[in-house]
């Protein structure tokens, strides 16, 4: 299983708007990906960091799970300017990607 995590920093000044990323970015990525190959995603609200009662390094994690890196791959590459665009409308400070393989 491959993982693609997108995570959106919690740095001072910076904004997230969940009930954009909820509700129409959710919806668009579902309408994307879904047919190209996307087995579920899960989404990860920060409420702190560590050592217990520091702040959140992070608003939000999503992550989308696809069988194989190949369908992945497919995947993002025909949509990536869709995703990248829509990102403004609700993470304007960016975001950090990583894709891993789940070992467990």
């Amino acid at each position: 299983m491959i993982k693609l995590s997108v995570m959106y920093p919690a740095a001072p000044g910076s904004q997230f708007h969940w009930d954009y990323y909820l509700n129409q970015h959710l919806q668009l990525a579902h309408t994307l990906l879904d047919p190209r190959g996307l087995v579920r995603i899960e989404i990860d609200r920060g409420i702190g960091g560590f050592p217990p009662g520091a702040s959140t390094p992070y608003h939000a994690i999503g992550h989308l799970y696809f069988r194989t890196l190949d369908a992945m791959q497919s995947a993002l590459s025909a949509t990536a300017a869709q995703f990248i665009e829509d990102e403004k409308k609700y993470a304007p400070s960016g975001s950090v990607v990583m894709i891993s393989e789940v070992v467990d």
